[in-house]
């Protein structure tokens, strides 16, 4: 199929990416190449294209967002000067969405069919920052021994109800919960040096803590997330997340009620969950406005999802402005409602 996107690039690299190769194929030569994914196969594969005369500011890449095994790879070709594109595992299904073939040849070349038909609708991928990617590797390593932590004195808990308990499993259980403890202690000393010593992730993360309900631990997941975006939207970070109401109607016999729909980054709505709990304890302005909705008679987990919106909202408007969050701070609104 002729390309009939109305954009500067004439070449389309689609690759497909596994932990040990990278299978690639140019469009609309029907070229393909495997590589290692190494940085020794990332040059060969600079070269490679080189000698099939892509222009770099004419060539698109798009390749699979495979995490860790793709990162190097998107930064190895930005570095070069190549436009690359990490696209959802999905985006071959637009292209040939009951292909009965799967092989990472064949998934190389959908993916390069996907970049000649969107072409216009898709945008580059800037390469992945070296500081957040180690903030996300040590706050997912934070993470995973939390959760081992918690089975482990979940096994401890339930042991004090058995009918033999066992003295050494417990002593072992202990053991295991002071490294958890020291393991966590020594991530999270490693994530605020790494934090405290770059200068613009230090530069949001103070502004972060300056917000009412905001800890470290709800600022890592912001950071990781949108450090490197000077403007936020609230609305679609809401929506992202799953706290914004969305309406659930059609025609004139659908008339569901209006809803957030829950789902999202399971860090992220748990951390703004307590941050709404904080705020809605300790802060009279959002205790006020709590105590005023369940008055009215909104259950509380509406209530709660509402408080979320307004921090999401809040915590926006501090990222865009760059300045610290005042107590006595008035909006326009806020000033007429006052003045009426």
């Amino acid at each position: 199929m002729d390309t009939t996107t109305p954009t500067s690039y004439h070449h389309f690299l689609g690759i497909d990416v596994s932990k040990d190769t990278i299978d690639c194929w140019l469009r609309p030569r029907g070229e393909y190449s495997q590589w290692t994914n190494r940085d020794e196969g990332f040059q060969r594969l600079h070269r490679w294209l080189s000698s099939h005369n892509c222009p770099q500011p004419h060539t698109l890449i798009c390749m699979e967002n495979t995490g860790i095994y793709s990162d190097r790879l998107l930064a190895s070709l930005s570095r070069r000067g190549w436009k690359c594109a990490l696209l959802k595992t999905t985006a071959a299904k637009k292209v040939a969405p009951e292909h009965h073939r799967k092989d990472d040849r064949f998934d190389a070349r959908l993916l390069a069919e996907y970049g000649d038909r969107y072409a216009d609708q898709i945008s580059p991928t800037p390469p992945p920052k070296e500081p957040v990617k180690q903030l996300q590797q040590l706050y997912a390593e934070r993470q995973r021994i939390i959760s081992a932590r918690n089975t482990t004195q979940n096994r401890s808990q339930q042991a004090t109800h058995a009918l033999v308990p066992s003295q050494l499993l417990e002593e072992q259980w202990q053991q295991q919960l002071q490294l958890y403890e020291h393991q966590i202690e020594q991530l999270e000393d490693q994530i605020h040096q790494l934090i405290t010593t770059h200068q613009g992730l230090n530069r949001y993360y103070q502004l972060l803590l300056s917000i009412p309900g905001v800890g470290k631990v709800t600022g890592w997941p912001w950071l990781m997330l949108f450090y490197g975006q000077e403007a936020l939207n609230h609305k679609q970070i809401a929506s992202r997340f799953g706290f914004a109401p969305h309406r659930f109607s059609s025609g004139s016999s659908v008339r569901g009620r209006t809803r957030s729909s829950g789902h999202g980054n399971s860090q992220m709505r748990s951390c703004m969950t307590m941050v709404a709990r904080s705020v809605s304890h300790h802060y009279e302005r959002f205790a006020r406005y709590k105590q005023r909705k369940l008055d009215e008679g909104k259950p509380w987990p509406v209530v709660r999802n509402n408080l979320i919106n307004k921090m999401i909202k809040i915590i926006c408007a501090i990222w865009n402005s760059g300045q610290p969050y005042r107590q006595d701070y008035e909006s326009r609104f806020d000033r007429q409602k006052n003045a009426a």
